[in-house]
């Protein structure tokens, strides 16, 4: 099923349903669906098609013996929306509309969605746990497709998680099923694509490291299932951020055999970390910049940090350099650096997107200028 809105009423729904059709395709609303009355209660007849089918028969009709209307209510339509607004899709709680906006509960949803809007060449973007992401106050102009996708299955130490699995939720059913190597996901707010897409990790480890392949849909509609070798995996860093138009549907990872008990220890523990080391309870997007390289630093700082222990897969926390500048409590309009932990920036109720940028942008020429230290951002952004 493409989209997955529902009109109960025909005159309720003209305005969203035209606005629909807007994206899909410039139909001439003034033609005629032609099914008799008949056809319209049969399994059989157009108007029960599969959303692809139905579009293919539209295309060949040359786009004139089908009402867009009554297209659009055979197709089941319930979660299609017109300028919905992202903020509450978002861990930071910030965030204009969206022109169209539409939850994929399965991959092929989310693959007919986004098929097409390329057809029609209108901007989309996937959105999945909105973790690691700023939106601009003025939004996307274009079709967002949250991705609703989360079947998790386990077989042996092979687990298939979907792109919208929480990556919590896999570590601990993958514990419980009496599997290590993903107790650290706890530690990661985000789902799996999104954690894919950015090579997420924390405690010392990241998602490549278990991950076997990825099921991704292609520019040219093609769905293939990727080896990880080939995803050039870095620092919170992969292929997919080079090409964007690839998405990820699902993923396959291959995890070894442990005991629940010291797996449910692990994942305590991590918790407790979080818990204690981080902010809990807050808007928040998480880490705001990448850990620096070691070598982008000078080396007395260099020094510092090898003496305090903190130097970490060549890499020195963001936070403590934020940190050594006095920074913390930082705060312009609704929007502050954490008191907690100089890495995390908060909206404290009411800050927006454009106070976001500009307290990034304060946070970074304070590092540069002070530690000659530049700061590069984790967080994604959209619609700027």
């Amino acid at each position: 099923m493409l989209f997955s809105c529902h009109f109960d009423e025909m005159h309720g729904e003209e305005k969203s349903a035209n606005a629909l059709f807007m994206f899909i395709s410039p139909i001439d609303f003034s033609s005629q669906l032609q099914c008799s009355s008949v056809e319209m209660t049969t399994k059989t007849s157009a108007c029960h098609l599969e959303p692809s089918r139905l579009w293919r028969r539209w295309e060949r009709s040359g786009g004139t013996h089908m009402n867009a209307y009554k297209i659009i209510k055979y197709m089941n339509i319930k979660d299609f929306k017109q300028n919905k607004p992202l903020a509450e899709f978002t861990s930071y709680k910030i965030g204009g509309p969206a022109k169209y906006f539409y939850c994929a509960e399965t991959s092929d949803s989310a693959v007919e969605a986004i098929t097409l809007a390329r057809k029609e060449n209108i901007p989309y973007v996937i959105l999945s746990g909105g973790t690691n992401l700023l939106i601009s106050d003025k939004g996307f102009d274009g079709l967002v497709v949250r991705m609703e996708n989360d079947q998790l299955t386990i077989e042996g130490t092979k687990v298939t998680a979907e792109a919208a699995t929480s990556m919590a939720v896999m570590a601990s059913k993958t514990v419980t099923a009496g599997l290590t190597g993903f107790e650290w996901g706890v530690g990661i707010p985000g789902k799996v694509g999104g954690a894919i897409y950015g090579n997420a990790g924390c405690f010392g480890k990241d998602i490549a490291a278990s991950l076997k392949r990825v099921r991704v849909l292609y520019e040219q509609e093609d769905v293939v299932w990727m080896d990880a070798s080939k995803c050039q995996f870095g620092y919170r860093d992969s292929l997919f951020k080079k090409h964007k138009e690839w998405i990820i549907l699902e993923a396959e990872f291959e995890l070894e055999k442990g005991d629940p008990s010291e797996g449910r220890k692990k994942i305590k523990e991590y918790v407790y970390y979080r818990t204690e080391k981080q902010p809990h309870g807050t808007a928040t997007a998480g880490s705001t910049f990448t850990n620096p390289n070691v070598d982008t630093i000078s080396d007395e700082l260099k020094k510092e940090a090898e003496e305090l222990g903190i130097v970490r897969n060549n890499t020195v926390p963001a936070g403590w350099l934020i940190d050594k500048t006095s920074l913390k409590g930082k705060q312009i309009g609704g929007v502050k650096v954490s008191k907690k932990h100089a890495n995390f920036f908060e909206n404290t109720g009411n800050g927006t997107a454009e106070e976001m940028m500009q307290l990034m942008s304060f946070v970074k020429q304070q590092v540069r200028d002070e530690l000659g230290v530049q700061l590069h951002e984790e967080v994604q952004l959209l619609g700027f």
